[in-house]
């Protein structure tokens, strides 16, 4: 028998495992997959109806009052009705008969709403009105508000007296009921499930590119975390350490992906699962292609294989050679600057966004010599914020090298410091302060606790009293150490110049002689006996 996979036809039997359909499937170990029962298609009416014109369909949307349920019992009788007149401020259609009682209150109406009038105040002569404008009226009704036009309002300044509707119709949307089970255990029996889904998929949209790329930094190894989960979307938390900027912004219906450029919680990504209004705070990333059940079914805390549609476009940290190769197979050229050497090391790539780059006719990448990059070990336990904040500061939280930017040096100097941000270190609490002297190497940022905050600085020089940044120990936060030459940053550094910086793990540490000789020496005992 067979199950679909991913919508591709896998041969099974009865005996078959999870693990035996999805070997040859898009799959990250560990990350739910959804099985999928289906049942019969199904139909629902909404409450929504397309008042159709001779120029199109236009779409009301009704409200939960008794004056929508009455617009539905009359619905019919609207058809073949025409637009008895028209003013700067209303389109009346009908006449028709209705039981709504007589009133001569006034009432507000608002743009585009759609409202039950009474011609001389006799429900006989009841008209469909749609307001042109906000404003308030005495149409014998008492505000007999219907609902609202959602869809082709153009139309409504087309229509012409005596034009007709030519239908009245209910929006009915066919949907499939799915029973859906979601699991990693890759032992799970396939008996009674229809179909799978293994991973979710992105179509990233070319109109946001600053906010695509934190997508794919975020979604880079394969992997999207569900952080959050409601009826209206899923979401990914992950990563709320970001500046970003107003894009692209849409109606977000499901499957539209979007991210949060302002407010509290910038940076979060959202797949809906439910239609929300357009906002200027989300800008849109993409579209999901495929996995879409996968994400109705996800809870906060699970993981989902995920692939981006175009995969990221990054080469920096590649050799010369590397870069072009990785380039080439996605049908890009590459222009080499700086060191063009094959083995030199690309430390800067224009354009470095993913969705700019693919419509650029080559890719410069700028080459330097290994043993001109600095290399760090930083300390994310020991100074965590100082360690976000310098990862900002430098690129190394969305790219394997990183930059600075001398800010003060001269020669014979006992440090060097680069510029910081100190808006964004307004907040960067005292942590980790330099322990009895500041060793050469030590690099730290100055905190909030002083006019300098943000400043970044490497100690060329041991100091008993002065820490990296030229601080005192309290307003000294150590985040790291360089472990390469620190000849390279006392040699031909002016302000402005430009240094680049990569993240390194610590060293393995050393055995001392005699640890040594004494493993030696068990190691010849254990083989004697």
């Amino acid at each position: 028998m067979k199950i679909l996979v991913n919508n591709e036809p896998v041969d099974i039997t009865a005996a078959s495992l999870l693990s035996d359909a999805i070997k040859e499937q898009p799959y990250r170990p560990g990350s739910m997959i959804a099985l999928i029962r289906s049942t019969e298609s199904m139909k629902r009416e909404t409450d929504e109806y397309d008042l159709v014109t001779a120029y199109g369909p236009v779409r009301m949307k009704l409200n939960d009052s008794k004056y929508a349920a009455l617009f539905r019992e009359v619905a019919r009788e609207i058809v073949s009705k025409r637009v008895r007149w028209q003013t700067s401020k209303v389109l009346a259609i009908g006449s028709f008969p209705t039981q709504i009682e007589v009133s001569h209150d006034r009432a507000k109406y608002e743009r585009y709403d759609c409202f039950f009038a009474l011609g001389g105040f006799d429900s006989r002569s009841t008209y469909l009105m749609v307001a042109k404008t906000d404003h308030e009226g005495q149409y014998g009704s008492a505000g007999a508000v219907v609902g609202r036009i959602t869809r082709g309002r153009h139309i409504l300044a087309m229509m012409r007296e005596s034009e007709a509707l030519l239908d009245v119709i209910p929006v009915v949307e066919e949907f499939q009921e799915r029973n859906t089970l979601i699991t990693d255990d890759l032992n799970h029996k396939l008996e009674g499930f229809d179909s799978i889904e293994t991973f979710v998929k992105v179509k990233l949209d070319r109109d946001s590119p600053v906010a695509g790329e934190h997508f794919l930094v975020n979604t880079e190894k394969g992997i999207l975390p569900v952080t959050e989960r409601t009826e209206t979307y899923c979401a990914c938390s992950s990563n709320l350490d970001v500046t970003l900027v107003k894009e692209k912004s849409v109606i977000r219906e499901p499957g539209v992906v979007t991210v949060r450029n302002e407010g509290t919680g910038m940076g979060r990504i959202y797949f809906y699962l439910t239609r929300r209004q357009i906002s200027s705070s989300h800008s849109v990333v993409g579209t999901v292609t495929h996995g879409i059940e996968l994400l109705r079914s996800a809870s906060a805390g699970s993981n989902l294989t995920l692939i981006a549609d175009p995969p990221r476009i990054m080469v920096i940290g590649m050799s010369q050679a590397e870069g072009q190769r990785s380039l080439e197979a996605r049908g890009l050229r590459q222009k080499r600057s700086g060191d063009t050497a094959d083995d030199a090391v690309i430390v800067e790539q224009e354009p470095e966004l993913t969705l700019e780059a693919l419509h650029e006719e080559e890719i410069e990448t700028r080459g330097v010599r290994s043993d001109q990059i600095n290399d760090m070990v930083l300390m994310p336990d020991k100074a965590p914020q100082t360690y976000r904040y310098f990862r900002r500061m430098t690129g190394l939280d969305h790219k394997p090298i990183g930059t600075m930017k001398v800010y003060f040096t001269f020669p014979d100097m006992p440090l060097v410091s680069f510029s910081g941000d100190s808006r964004e270190a307004a907040s960067l609490l005292p942590e980790n302060p330099f322990a009895e002297r500041s060793l050469p190497g030590e690099l730290a940022v100055t905190n909030m606790s002083r006019p300098n905050r943000g400043l970044i600085g490497i100690r060329l020089e041991e100091s008993d009293e002065f820490g990296s940044t030229g601080e005192e120990r309290y307003g000294t936060n150590v985040v790291g150490r360089l472990v390469s030459s620190i000849d390279l940053l006392k040699n031909d550094l002016a302000e402005e110049s430009i240094i680049y910086v990569r993240e390194v793990l610590p060293p393995a540490p050393k055995k001392s002689a005699k640890k040594a000789k004494d493993a030696t020496k068990g190691k010849r005992n254990a083989k004697g006996n």
